[in-house]
């Protein structure tokens, strides 16, 4: 009976309909792309440009090979060039392949002599200057030898005597694919010495994220430093920190105090031409902008420091502009009993506007960390040195200069979206009280 009086919305079914369909596609269409930049982040180079695409990354393989020197008369000198050769040429052959680690045991006479490996991550790292191109000649490694030592991009063990072998003796007649790539090389060689007495592959799943590893590496990280980086990926990550953070410390006082001084301490006329003045500069293009200030950095000194790059991002009109419009509905009352207790303007602020305004510093804060942690061209400009550089610009370079695949790029990227994800799902509840009071409603 109590239903019977209820009054139906008409077309309220299609309304929400619409509602959910707009919402679902607006959720894929944010998640479908996070989705392939983290899968793509732990493919290899080939891979990733696969028609049609697959989202899940193949699992990488240790290739594993036994090299039989019976019959030959080598030194401790030999065995490491031969492993190196094995290693590096053959997996210079193989580089589009999902090879995770390469793993050469020397045998002589049934005794195991050395024991030589290294991971993906490493030959990625020191493709670029050991292994140039397809040529393969012993002349080439010996130059290269003690490279591979300062950067310790491979491991050998040279054993002596050390110890019986026990594995396999004959070649599986049917491989898997990278095995089988890798014997047909090592059989075709004329530079390495070494016979193949056995060879295998087992999947490695932790070699899915060597691309995060090579990310590390190749920007001097914390287990070599290459003679192209003076600096580490950590180093340049801290720099985006610290200009991230002052820039919203700086963003949250200056615009914070200006917003409070329109809303409340300037008259309204004034008020709203002020208002006018700090919104038209969001019209102005960065572009336009770009050489006066940096003629403005360079006469005050602070080209090439993070100064430079933090103070032209402390000061924006729109920052102005929302902190106005929230403190303008903070009830007056509350200001005017401070006032009357003998409390200044200053300490009217910090004490009773700013815990009433959480919300509106909240959505400031983010606002401006997603500006400032993406930004490129700013920084690009101002920072001449790597000392200054923050991770948008040392990515760029790596990617122009070192020659990186797209996965490495990628999970490059799923680094730099981590802090963001972080701070918008911690702070969501804050950001949409702060937009509905600021009247930027969607």
């Amino acid at each position: 009976m109590a239903g019977r009086g209820r009054i139906k919305e008409k077309g309220g079914l299609s309304v929400k309909i619409v509602s959910y369909t707009v919402a679902i596609i607006f959720i894929l269409s944010s998640i479908v792309p996070l989705v392939w930049m983290i899968s793509s982040s732990m493919k290899d180079n080939i891979s990733i440009y696969k028609f049609p695409p697959t989202w899940l990354p193949e699992v990488p393989k240790t290739v594993s090979v036994t090299l039989n020197y019976d019959g030959t008369d080598l030194k401790k000198a030999d065995y490491e060039l031969d492993a190196m050769e094995a290693i590096w040429f053959t997996w210079k052959r193989m580089q589009n392949e999902a090879v995770g680690a390469m793993k050469i045991t020397g045998v002589k006479d049934g005794v195991v002599v050395y024991k030589a490996s290294m991971p993906a991550y490493k030959f990625t790292v020191g493709r670029s200057e050991i292994v140039p191109t397809m040529i393969a000649t012993h002349a080439i490694m010996k130059n290269k030898l003690q490279k591979i030592h300062n950067l310790k991009l491979t491991t050998f063990d040279y054993k002596g005597d050390g110890g019986k072998y026990s594995g396999d003796t004959t070649v599986a007649a049917e491989l898997p694919e990278q095995a089988t790539n890798a014997l047909k090389w090592l059989s075709e060689s004329k530079v390495v010495k070494g016979k193949v007495l056995t060879i295998g592959e087992v999947s490695d799943w932790k070699r899915l994220f060597d691309n995060y590893i090579v990310l590390w590496e190749m920007t001097g990280g914390s287990e070599s430093k290459t003679s192209t980086a003076s600096y580490g990926f950590p180093h340049f990550l801290l720099n985006s920190v610290i200009v991230t953070g002052v820039t919203i410390i700086l963003q949250l006082i200056i615009g914070g105090t200006a917003g409070y001084a329109l809303a409340h301490l300037v008259r309204k006329s004034l008020s709203g031409w002020l208002t006018l003045f700090f919104v038209a500069t969001i019209m102005i293009p960065e572009i336009a902008i770009l050489v006066p200030l940096y003629l403005t950095m360079d006469k005050l000194h602070l080209v090439n420091s993070l100064w430079g790059i933090i103070l032209p991002h402390t000061a924006w009109g729109i920052v102005i502009f929302l902190f106005k419009g929230f403190f303008e509905q903070l009830p007056g009352e509350l200001l005017q009993a401070g006032r009357i207790d003998g409390a200044s303007e200053i300490k009217i602020f910090y004490r009773i506007v700013v815990p009433m305004s959480a919300p509106i510093f909240t959505v400031v804060a983010v606002m401006t960390f997603i500006a400032v942690w993406n930004e490129f061209l700013w920084p690009l400009v101002v920072a001449r040195t790597q000392d200054v550089w923050t991770f948008t610009v040392a990515l760029n370079d790596f990617q122009q200069r070192r020659s990186l695949g797209s996965n490495v790029i990628m999970s490059s990227l799923v680094i730099a979206t981590i802090p963001l994800m972080l701070i918008i799902t911690s702070c969501q509840k804050l950001i949409e009280k702060g937009v509905s009071f600021t009247g930027l409603k969607g």
